[in-house]
C-alpha cells in the first residue's frame, strides 16, 4: 500500500489520548491523506511511502494546541508594551484603530509563521478581520479556529476608565460575526473553524452580549472571550453591576448548556469558580504573558473545583516550549509544592485538553490512528539534551530544556509545513519584509494620531 509520509521509529508522547502515558514509546508512524492510518512497532512491509523521515534520536508530540492567542498583532506589539506600565490600555488597545483588512492579513502571516515554528499547529485565535487572517492561515496551512472581535465600547479610552458605548459598531460587528461564520466555517478541509467571539465582559453592552450568546446556541457553536482579564474590567463589573465578570454573566444564564473558551480568569471569585465549574467552561490560562503584565490566575484553585485548563500565548511570545515550562514553574510556586503538577500534565493542557474544548478531541490532541496527522517532531541531537537522563525520563528532558528551535517537523494534517525551523509553504524574508512596512506604517499612524 502506498502512503503519503511514514515517520519511523520515533519516540511517542501521547498516544492512546495520553491515558497509559509511561514514557515515550518508539513507534513508527504511518500516515495518509492527512491522517494517521497506522502505529506500528516495527515497519510492516506493505506500505510504500512518498517520504519517509528517519525519526532516530526525535520525539514526537501531537501538534500544541494555543488556546488562546491574536496572531496578527504580536508582531505589532513586540518589543513595545513588556515594560511599560500603560502598554495594553494606553498602547495596545488604542493602537487597534490603525488596523485594516490589509495589514491584519500581512501581519497574521507572520504570527502564523511565529506560531507554527514555535510548536503550535492549531490557533484558536479572536481578533479584529478575521477574514483576513482565515486568508492567512489557508495560506500558510495552519489548523485555525477564529472569532470576530465583537465589541461596541471605544476600546482607546477605557485608560481614562470611560466606558462609550456605540451601538451601530456593536450591531455591524454582529452581522460581520454572521457573515465570516458563514463564508469560513469548516473550510480549507477542515482546517478552519469558528466560533463566536467576544471581546469581554466589560466591553460589551448588555444588549451585545446576549445577542452574541443567543447568535452562538442558534449556530451550535461555542464561544471565545477574555473574561476576569484586569483590574480594570473588575472595576467595572463591580462599579456597574455589583458583581464580578462570571457572576453577572452567569445571572442571565449565559453559560448554560454551550461551550466556553475563557481568556486569563485573573480577577475570579470563588463563588464564580464554582458557577464555571458547573458549566462546559475552559480557562485559557496564558502564564508567559501573565507574568509580563504582573498577574496571572491561581491555577489550582480552578483545578481543585474541576475547571478545564488549556494553555495560550495571547500576543509577544509564540514558544510553545516557553510556556508549558512557565505553566509549571508558577503552578508549584502557588502551591509551594513541586508534586502539584509535572511535564505531562502540563503537556495535555497544550494537546489533548484544548483539543476537547475545542470539540476537535475527536480529530486532534494525540497520536492515536484514525486522528489527523497533526505532530511536532524534535530532534534531541543538540548539546543540552545530552546526559545520562536522556535514558531515565526523556519526556521531562525535552520538556525542560527543549526550544522551538529543536522543532525539526511540523507537520498539519498529513503535510509538513516547516522543516529545519523554516516554513515551506510562504517565503519567510518576504513575509517578514511586508509586515516590517505594514507595522512602520500602523505605529507611524498611531503617533501621529492619523488613520
Amino acid at each position: 500500500m502506498e502512503v503519503d509520509l511514514i515517520i519511523k521509529n520515533t519516540k511517542c508522547v501521547g498516544l492512546n489520548e495520553f491515558k497509559e502515558f509511561k514514557t515515550p514509546v518508539s513507534k513508527s508512524i504511518i500516515i495518509n491523506n492527512g491522517e494517521i492510518i497506522d502505529i506500528n512497532d516495527n515497519l510492516s512491509s506493505i506500505y510504500i511511502s512518498k517520504k519517509t523521515i528517519d525519526g532516530s534520536n526525535t520525539v514526537t508530540f501531537p501538534g500544541f494546541i494555543n488556546s488562546h492567542t491574536h496572531v496578527s498583532p504580536t508582531p505589532i506589539l513586540k518589543g513595545f508594551t513588556e515594560d511599560k506600565v500603560d502598554g495594553f490600555y494606553g498602547l495596545a488597545l488604542p493602537m487597534e484603530k490603525q488596523l485594516n483588512e490589509k495589514n491584519t492579513y500581512i501581519t497574521a502571516k507572520l504570527g502564523i509563521a511565529e506560531a507554527i515554528k514555535g510548536g503550535y499547529t492549531t490557533i484558536n485565535d479572536i481578533w479584529h478581520y478575521p477574514w483576513s487572517i482565515a486568508q492567512a492561515a489557508k495560506d500558510i496551512g495552519i489548523r485555525a479556529v477564529l472569532s470576530n472581535k465583537l465589541k461596541d465600547t471605544d476600546l482607546s479610552k477605557i485608560q481614562f476608565f470611560k466606558y462609550e458605548r456605540d451601538d451601530h459598531e456593536g450591531q455591524t460587528k454582529l452581522k460581520d460575526s454572521e457573515n465570516f461564520i458563514s463564508k469560513w466555517h469548516n473550510t480549507n478541509n477542515g482546517l478552519i473553524t469558528c466560533r463566536v467571539g467576544i471581546h469581554a465582559p466589560d466591553t460589551l453592552s448588555n444588549k451585545l452580549i446576549k445577542q452574541a450568546k443567543e447568535m452562538a446556541d442558534n449556530l451550535q457553536l461555542g464561544i471565545h472571550m477574555h473574561m476576569g482579564q484586569t483590574a480594570t474590567e473588575n472595576k467595572y463589573m463591580n462599579t456597574e453591576y455589583n458583581m464580578g465578570s462570571v457572576e453577572y454573566l452567569n445571572s442571565f444564564n449565559f453559560f448554560d448548556n454551550i461551550s466556553v473558551i475563557g481568556a486569563h480568569c485573573n480577577f475570579v471569585t470563588d463563588k464564580e469558580k464554582d458557577i464555571l465549574s458547573e458549566n462546559d467552561f475552559t480557562v485559557a490560562h496564558c502564564p508567559v504573558i501573565g507574568a509580563k503584565r504582573s498577574h496571572y490566575a491561581n491555577i489550582p484553585s480552578y483545578e481543585k473545583k474541576g475547571v478545564k485548563i488549556g494553555l495560550g500565548t495571547d500576543w509577544l511570545t509564540f514558544d510553545a516550549f516557553e510556556n508549558i515550562r512557565a505553566s509549571i514553574y508558577f503552578h508549584r510556586l502557588s502551591t509551594n509544592n513541586v508534586e502539584s503538577t509535572n511535564a505531562i500534565d502540563a503537556v495535555k493542557k497544550s494537546t489533548i485538553i484544548p483539543a476537547e474544548s475545542l470539540g476537535l478531541k475527536n480529530s486532534i490532541g494525540s497520536i492515536d490512528i484514525g486522528k489527523k496527522a497533526d505532530l511536532n517532531i524534535i530532534s534531541t541531537d543538540d548539546l543540552h539534551f545530552g546526559g545520562i537522563t536522556k535514558y531515565h525520563d526523556l519526556l521531562s528532558l525535552v520538556i525542560y530544556n527543549a526550544t522551538a528551535k529543536d522543532i525539526k517537523y511540523s507537520i498539519i494534517q498529513g503535510k509538513i509545513i516547516s522543516e529545519d525551523n523554516k516554513i515551506n509553504t510562504i517565503s519567510e524574508s518576504e513575509t517578514l519584509k511586508d509586515a516590517e512596512l505594514e507595522i512602520s506604517k500602523i505605529w507611524t499612524n498611531h503617533f501621529n494620531g492619523t488613520k
